[in-house]
């Protein structure tokens, strides 16, 4: 007879949870405009509610094999009484305060709440320099264009939210990826880059500057511009690039690299014994780094010059360049993100599991 009664006061205290948890998504699915809804963003949880039924199908086959012994033994040890809607009680909390706990795991989200925030994305457009020149094995032994190309993946591989674009250049310039937030595309197009990709020799520095800002979007989120060379057989042309890069407030960064006692340059830079240049006189072709050309250019565009002569250059200076780019001209911004309310929901099991314990003292104490 108590596990009938147990199964009654149970199918009642089921219904009682699920009006509440039925009221409640009533409630959060009425806004003032009707138009914000109830929703989980791991629903996968929720198929955890199967542990209610479960649990109680094995309790009450447990409190039926004790009945049985009961009867069949008379034993005092299964002859306890034990108020049978007390226990139905204690049941409903532990139940609802599982079903709580099982709605805040599904991470359940209503309408919309403003946040402020600091927006510190930021476009960045790398200019290489595939010039010959850069082909030079000065760096412990090996090129400059194989060591600005690890310089671009070692930055690709520390970006988090930027977007980045390249272009390539020598005497013309020509976009090599778009700007893109996909850095393993922008790593692929990085590893493909040779100097043979333009024929048109020598550091046409006006052309990289032009297409590298054409390249950026029409949005009021930071830019910069970071261009790696040797300034090697630069162009000195005067043009109102320069100007435009000032007035837009577009950072630039000049990274030099190579060794200042330079050296020659291969015929072809896929073989490392090949022969190496020769000028019309028969003289192998010599080349060196000149950081005077890149710092003069970082100067002319307000902007920062690094250089280096490592094979594999410290990335900490670049990074705290692009990060102090981003903090400067970070905006202030009000978000609109997906109002979290999971606190509800666990506040709400620890009421239910208060409610548990102190119905289970009270049957302890009887």
């Amino acid at each position: 007879m108590n596990v009938r009664k147990d199964i009654i006061y149970s199918f009642v205290s089921i219904g009682v949870i699920a009006l509440i948890l039925g009221g409640l998504n009533y409630y959060f699915s009425q806004s003032v405009q009707g138009k914000s809804t109830l929703i989980f963003t791991k629903p996968g949880y929720l198929y955890m509610f199967w542990i209610v039924p479960i649990a109680y199908v094995v309790y009450y086959r447990n409190q039926r094999i004790k009945e049985t012994l009961q009867k069949q033994y008379a034993s005092p040890l299964f002859n306890r009484t034990i108020s049978t809607f007390r226990t139905t009680v204690s049941q409903f909390f532990l139940t609802l305060s599982i079903c709580f706990v099982i709605i805040a795991l599904a991470q359940p989200v209503f309408g919309k709440k403003k946040v402020k925030g600091v927006s510190k994305s930021l476009e960045i457009a790398i200019c290489l320099d595939i010039s010959n020149s850069m082909n030079v094995r000065d760096l412990q032994g090996e090129s400059r264009i194989e060591v600005a190309k690890r310089t671009i993946g070692g930055l690709i591989n520390q970006l988090s939210g930027e977007k980045i674009g390249l272009c390539v250049f020598a005497g013309n310039a020509m976009v090599q990826l778009p700007l893109t937030s996909d850095y393993q595309t922008a790593q692929l197009f990085t590893e493909e880059i040779q100097s043979s990709y333009i024929s048109n020799q020598g550091t046409n520095i006006i052309e990289a500057l032009e297409t590298s800002v054409l390249m950026f979007s029409k949005s009021n989120e930071p830019k910069c511009i970071l261009m790696i060379s040797d300034g090697e057989d630069h162009e000195n042309q005067q043009s109102e690039i320069y100007n435009f890069i000032r007035e837009q407030h577009i950072a630039f960064y000049g990274i030099g690299i190579g060794s200042t006692n330079g050296g020659p340059i291969p015929e072809d830079p896929q073989d490392p014994y090949s022969a190496n240049k020769r000028d019309a006189n028969g003289f192998t072709v010599n080349s060196a780094l000149n950081p005077n050309f890149i710092k003069d250019l970082a100067s002319r565009l307000n902007g920062t010059a690094i250089i280096t002569s490592e094979a594999y250059p410290d990335l900490d200076a670049i990074l705290t360049e692009i990060n102090h780019a981003k903090s400067t001209k970070s905006r202030n911004l009000d978000f609109e993100i997906k109002a979290s309310i999971y606190e509800y929901a666990v506040l709400l099991a620890l009421i239910s599991l208060c409610g548990w314990i102190l119905v289970k003292g009270f049957k302890a104490n009887e």
